[in-house]
């Protein structure tokens, strides 16, 4: 159907309602469909305002719908403009159109993959009876959607199911790369398509990726993400800080554990249920750092360390599930704490944070071990004294089992260093040490999430205070393609600003790299596409209960004083493949 034919019907359709007799004029009811917000690094507003067009022209029926016209959505929506809507501004518009039912939504595109969330607010009862939650790729897969969406909210408004023709199309087979450029080369010239064909062609006219977010420059040949595309939780209104997933309820089922700044709160996905079992919340003046999982008290079920600071002083703490519920086995610990889990065995790290404004990390970090009922600081591991137990982790990445230290340095370069007891500032000399294995040429990790020292409160300006404390991500390992090395897992978080402001850092945008080992260095056997949104952190591990491992990201989605924060966990499957030949150890 072209646009003049489509006009014309509008028109008549107009005509029917008008005539329409007075009982059955009582009986519409006004929808206002408002254009769907945004998450991603690109412009996809061509998205939008086709999924816009597309629940217009689909929520009609003529003599019960009545479809608030685009130019006075957009003057009721321009009191608030600039901010992302909550319920009650949904609500607010809604009263302000005299509308019966508000539709809205938000579409969040990563790489090849789109996301959708749409609602429809019935504003009398400020309920929600219609939904759509749904992760597709490309503009095929959304229109069904779009298209079952639309018929639901009919069914409900008009009590009826819509006409067959308003059923989507079945999706084409997709296109060769080169024919897939051609129609996007077409897309904005030819006479008649359709705005659903526009759509397509744009959704066509990047390159076809193996995984939906992965670029077709950097395939690894041992393991890839899965076709299908990712998994995205719903968004949650908080900044997440940090992630672990694990066993803390002894239910033999994993369970995801997600800090922000001030509460703890356990997830457990299963199928395609994602629900919350507990939320711990954090007093007024906490402020969550970290949380990890593993069972050092060896009793069966996995502790959920939390390191903490409170009022600018270290103040962590450990959960523990006993007697049906979560409960506080340890307060008041002056440590920060790290689990890796690159032996058999669960490895806590801890590190008191130092007074010293040169080198906060200046104490050694030791293992974390229970003992007469406390988490005690033991053993000093060979790690140089200088590091921080975040963003940092010991394994070995050759495969001949020598366990070497992978870390960030000041500048978030990558470095690898033999086990030494050695002062970090003896290992950056000029000329070098023995024991730098190897330094990145390019940064990576980043991290938003930081404080201020205990000694800046004596500062008399900000010109004397003390830079930020910034907690570095992690550094995660694996053997992906099973050849008995593993290579590393590390996010690049991403800033306009670059890493110029120490005491500012804003990263807005994320990649996740696969790093393996060739005998001179780690080498980049893979990447991600641009992710929109900053990852405050990440883990490889089961996260369905499928018995598959996962890359889980804690994506932050939007966060500032001027816009409503968001963020949300997405998870992509790993696939195996055939095993790479082997490359040189070292040594």
């Amino acid at each position: 159907m072209n646009k003049t034919i489509g006009i014309a019907l509008g028109v008549l359709l107009g005509m029917a309602t008008v005539c329409a007799s007075a009982p059955e004029a009582q009986q519409t009811k006004r929808i206002a469909i408002l254009p769907f917000s945004v998450n991603s690094s690109e412009n996809i507003n061509y998205i939008r305002d086709g999924i816009w067009d597309m629940l217009i022209s689909r929520v009609t029926v003529n003599g019960k719908t009545n479809v608030v016209a685009k130019s006075t959505v957009l003057d009721a929506m321009s009191k608030g403009a600039g901010k992302e809507l909550t319920q009650t501004d949904v609500s607010a518009i809604g009263k302000r159109l005299n509308a019966d039912y508000v539709v809205w939504g938000s579409i969040t595109k990563i790489g090849d993959s789109l996301s959708l969330d749409g609602k429809m607010l019935d504003v009398a009862s400020s309920q929600s009876p219609v939904t759509l939650y749904e992760q597709t790729r490309g503009m095929n897969e959304v229109i069904p959607k779009i298209s079952d969406f639309s018929q639901r909210i009919r069914s409900h408004v008009a009590g009826e199911a819509p006409p067959a023709v308003t059923a989507a199309p079945a999706a084409p087979p997709a296109p060769t790369a080169a024919a897939a450029t051609g129609a996007a080369a077409g897309a904005g010239t030819a006479a008649g398509k359709s705005q659903e064909a526009d759509i397509v062609s744009g959704m066509r006219s990047g390159k076809t990726t193996y995984t939906g977010i992965i670029n077709p420059e950097f395939i690894t040949s041992g393991v890839t993400l899965d076709k299908r595309g990712f998994w995205m939780s719903p968004k949650y209104s908080s900044e997440f800080r940090s992630l672990d997933i694990g066993d803390v309820n002894g239910d033999g089922l994993n369970e995801v554990v997600v800090a922000d700044a001030t509460s703890v709160t356990i997830y457990q996905k299963k199928d395609n249920e994602f629900k919350v079992l507990k939320k711990i919340q954090g007093g007024q003046f906490d402020s969550y750092l970290g949380v990890d999982i593993a069972d050092v008290n060896g009793n069966g079920i996995p502790e959920i360390f939390v390191t903490s600071i409170n009022r600018q002083t270290i103040d962590s703490f450990v959960l523990e599930y006993r007697n049906g519920s979560y409960e506080v086995i340890a307060k008041n610990l002056s440590f920060m704490m790290r689990a890796i889990h690159t032996t058999g065995t669960p490895r806590l790290l801890g590190q008191i944070l130092s007074t010293d404004q040169k080198n906060p990390f200046i104490n050694p970090i030791q293992l974390v071990f229970w003992d007469d009922g406390k988490y005690r600081l033991g053993e000093k591991l060979m790690i140089p004294a200088g590091l921080s137990v975040y963003g940092l982790t010991l394994d070995s990445v050759d495969g001949t089992g020598v366990e070497r230290i992978i870390t960030f340095d000041e500048n978030d370069y990558l470095r690898i260093y033999e086990k030494t007891s050695k002062l970090l500032i003896h290992l950056q000399a000029f000329r070098g040490a023995s024991e730098l294995i190897w330094r990145s040429d390019e940064q990576y990790g980043g991290s938003n999430s930081g404080f201020q020292p205990a000694y800046a409160a004596g500062t008399r300006s900000m010109v004397d205070a003390p830079d930020m404390i910034y907690m570095r991500p992690r550094i995660q390992t694996y053997d992906l393609n099973k050849d008995g090395k593993r290579e590393v897992i590390v996010v690049k978080n991403i800033s306009a600003m670059g890493r110029v402001m120490k005491n500012m850092q804003l990263f807005t945008s994320a990649e996740v790299y696969n790093l393996e080992w060739d005998g001179l260095g780690l080498a980049e056997v893979w990447r991600t596409k641009k992710i929109s949104g900053y990852v405050a952190d990440y883990q490889l591990k089961d996260i369905d209960n499928d018995g598959q491992d996962e890359i889980v990201l804690a994506l932050v989605l939007s966060v500032g004083p001027t816009i409503k924060t968001n963020s949300c966990l997405v998870a992509y499957k790993l696939v195996q493949q055939p095993q790479p030949p082997a490359q040189p150890q070292l040594k």
